[in-house]
């Protein structure tokens, strides 16, 4: 009840919100997981924040867990583990997984929680959510697959860390894909938000779902645009590979006042056909030179096994005062990051060139 009052008191919280944080059992009570996605689970990993997903640490982790059968891609695969040093093991993991079968895992949901000053995730298991707070609204990306979810986890959420959903100003999607788009048109019904998403994605046919209809305010995402907000403005770029017109951003955000420069790719899995995956890979050269550029040193995902997202949030909400906040990876994690992702793609091509001669 403590928790009411302080939000109410704090102006934060609509009746709809209210009836959000009433059904935010949603959260742990998801369908199971379709016998054709379902990942392998690490028992000894599954009472873990990452409920049992399997781990990547060494080059041997690789040879054991990753299936490259080609020389050139476990040599590319070798790489990949001696780039990530350790920083990224679930990451890794489904970066660098060529064995048959799903990868889906379902773990407990994460806490909401103020990753950066004003900048939360109140995402699921499975993706991220960002709101990112100013003085004029509020910047959300992603809004995973429905009405449903977008009620009793994004706004349930919101409402835990006294945020009004009613705030949101602009809702950048990251690509095309149902758990990324899914909740937007309910979320811009309730707040009159903005919509980008890039004119590739918006106008494709997807497979699941229907893409939100491009209102009047709406916008496409282009490669090199500024959106501002109040005091903060967040940089896209375009990175085709996991779908055609896959937008990542860039963004500059304070830990405690100190100021640092947050990356989100957007786009996770690889594709499976050679031409996108070279694409890919040139995708991720495109995005290194502005991390480059602007200096990234912080790592975020869409999904939580693109930034071990499940781990990071589990020590976040241990940090005792003066300790390092676990998403700040440095300017050597960001290239570390970068060199894995690359290595593992380059592992996937060299495999489907050797396998398919």
């Amino acid at each position: 009840m403590s928790v009411w009052i302080k939000l109410a008191k704090a102006g934060a919280i609509s009746c709809l919100a209210m009836v959000a944080v009433g059904t935010s059992a949603q959260q742990e009570t998801r369908a199971p997981v379709p016998a054709d996605r379902q990942g392998q689970i690490d028992a000894s990993r599954s009472h873990t924040p990452n409920g049992g997903r399997p781990e990547i640490r060494t080059a041997d982790d690789m040879k054991r867990l990753a299936g490259y059968t080609a020389p050139g891609a476990q040599a590319y695969a070798s790489l990949a583990a001696e780039a990530s040093a350790g920083m990224w093991p679930v990451t890794l993991y489904y970066r660098c997984k060529n064995t048959p079968g799903g990868t889906a895992i379902h773990a407990k949901a994460p806490q909401p929680i103020e990753v950066f000053d004003g900048v939360y995730s109140i995402g699921d298991d499975a993706n991220n959510i960002w709101a990112i707070d100013t003085a004029d609204g509020i910047i959300l990306i992603d809004t995973l697959s429905s009405e449903a979810d977008a009620r009793g986890t994004i706004i349930a959420n919101m409402v835990r860390m006294g945020l009004d959903p009613k705030r949101i100003r602009y809702i950048l999607i990251t690509h095309n894909h149902l758990d990324h788009f899914g909740g937007a048109a309910y979320l811009k019904s309730l707040s009159n938000a903005r919509i980008g998403m890039a004119q590739a994605d918006w106008e494709a046919q997807v497979t699941r779902g229907n893409l939100p209809l491009k209102g009047p305010n709406d916008f496409f995402l282009t490669d090199g645009q500024i959106i501002t907000l109040g005091d903060r403005s967040v940089t896209v770029v375009l990175t085709p590979g996991h779908t055609p017109g896959t937008a990542s951003l860039l963004f500059p955000v304070t830990d405690k006042g100190k100021p640092y420069m947050a990356s989100l790719f957007g786009g996770q899995g690889s594709p499976n056909d050679l031409q996108s995956l070279m694409t890919f890979r040139q995708s991720l050269n495109h995005f290194a030179d502005y991390t480059d550029r602007m200096q990234a040193d912080v790592v975020l995902s869409n999904h939580t096994v693109g930034d071990d997202g499940l781990s990071r949030v589990a020590k976040l909400a241990l940090r005792r005062d003066g300790e390092p906040n676990p998403y700040v990876v440095g300017r050597e994690g960001v290239v570390r990051y970068d060199a894995l992702w690359r290595a593992c793609l380059s592992a996937d091509i060299d495999q489907i060139t050797r396998t398919t001669k």
